[in-house]
């Protein structure tokens, strides 16, 4: 099948990161769907197959079927084989190449949970839920996709998952692991630390905590008794001797904030930020990308879980092939230069508290588009690409913190 110059540019790359896992039509049917689905602002198959027909030398009926039995399995295809996309194959490849771009020493990912109109879940084991957080985003890197309301536990999927993407980051980065309050599983926890990542875990209000040096246990909200205030120690978390960890309790109850946030790290007192967890709440802009910002899956009618989860991979390709282009659009900005003058990471600006709140004029997703759909069109490709991150942000001034040394009982 002959497709334009600018889907092999796609293909390059593809076929550099997924040599390892792809046979070269998988990895050429993958590249088309990316292509099509940048250029037609949505992953759905339809919307992709009008976008390709008037650059693709090819009918309709064909290159549908091209693009279906990607998806498909071997028996399911229209000359059943044994060949097929093996999606677990693919998780360390895709952050093997997000890292390849990336320029910092240190990474964050969060894990959670979405839904497709409750037909399906991409569930927390590692599912979509595994995502590298990214400038007000998020990338999906694992996942594991099951059919909505099925019995059984994810959790185990969601250590495997992560197990399997450890092999893929290098020692010397700082890796912080974001959890919400419903992944709190002790399994989890030790899953983040065999790799010597750090994991960031919200709890309940109501844990119960004995700070070191102290004879007693104490409900962790009763540390801090006002907004604007923020108390963070070592001791022991849980009061069932079974479910006993020592770690380092971080409470933080900002001014704009209802209730404070109760978490639970294993990294000393002194390294942790008390808004670091703030970060989490970017792996729902990637949501976005994923459904109505961005690829519009939650127009999909698929419903076979091993199907979705290989379109799951088209938009994760997708989506680090957009926000690489924009992080050098919004780098450009940033120095006050058009991005074509821009060939290296800019220094970048350091996160403030409008881009934590997520309150960018555009977001690098809607800048990437924009400026790849227009290279595509004109069959232009930029050779030099970053995935910069912001720093991890700092303490917020006027906050009052407690800092507990464990020497002695407070009266």
């Amino acid at each position: 099948m002959r497709f334009p110059a600018e889907c092999y540019q796609i293909r390059e790359t593809i076929d550099t990161h997924f040599s390892s896992c792809l046979r070269p039509a998988q990895r050429g049917c993958l590249a088309c769907w990316v292509h099509g689905t940048v250029m037609a602002h949505s992953a759905c198959q339809n919307r992709v197959i009008a976008a390709l027909l008037p650059v693709c030398a090819v009918r309709f009926d064909a290159l549908r079927q091209y693009l279906r039995e990607w998806l498909y399995d071997g028996e399911d295809k229209a000359a059943p084989c044994h060949t097929q996309v093996e999606i677990a194959t693919c998780f360390v490849p895709l952050l093997r190449w997000v890292l390849s771009l990336w320029r910092s020493d240190h990474l964050t990912l969060a894990i959670d949970v979405t839904n497709l109109q409750d037909r399906l879940h991409a569930t927390p084991a590692s599912g979509y839920p595994v995502s590298v957080v990214y400038r007000g985003c998020a990338i999906p890197i694992a996942w594991h996709l099951m059919p909505g309301n099925e019995q059984g536990a994810w959790m185990p999927h969601l250590c495997r998952l992560l197990h399997t993407i450890g092999e893929a980051i290098p020692a010397h980065l700082q890796v912080l692991v974001l959890m919400d309050a419903g992944l709190r599983s002790p399994a989890l926890w030790e899953a983040s630390r065999d790799h010597g990542w750090h994991p960031l875990q919200r709890q309940e209000q109501g844990l119960w905590f004995r700070p070191a040096g102290y004879h007693a246990f104490h409900r962790a909200d009763t540390l801090v008794r006002h907004p604007g205030a923020a108390w963070i120690g070592t001791g022991v978390a849980f009061k069932t001797k079974r479910a006993q960890r020592a770690a380092t309790l971080v409470v933080v109850w900002e001014q704009d904030q209802e209730e404070p946030w109760v978490l639970l790290t294993n990294l000393p007192p002194q390294e942790v930020g008390l808004i670091w967890y703030g970060l989490r709440f970017w792996i729902e802009c990637g949501f976005r990308i994923i459904k109505g910002m961005g690829w519009q899956w939650q127009k999909s009618q698929r419903t076979d879980p091993d199907r979705v989860a290989r379109h799951w991979l088209v938009m994760a390709v997708a989506s680090c092939w957009v926000l690489a282009p924009g992080t050098r659009v919004e780098d450009a900005a940033s120095l006050d230069r058009l991005p074509a003058q821009l060939h290296a990471p800019s220094p970048g600006p350091r996160l403030t508290d409008r881009s934590r709140q997520g309150n960018r004029p555009l977001s690098v997703f809607l800048l990437g588009l924009s400026a790849l759909q227009h290279h595509l069109r004109h069959k232009r490709h930029w050779r030099c690409l970053w995935l910069a991150p912001e720093p991890w942000p700092d303490d917020p001034p006027g906050l009052i913190v407690t800092r507990h040394d464990g020497t002695e009982e407070a009266a």
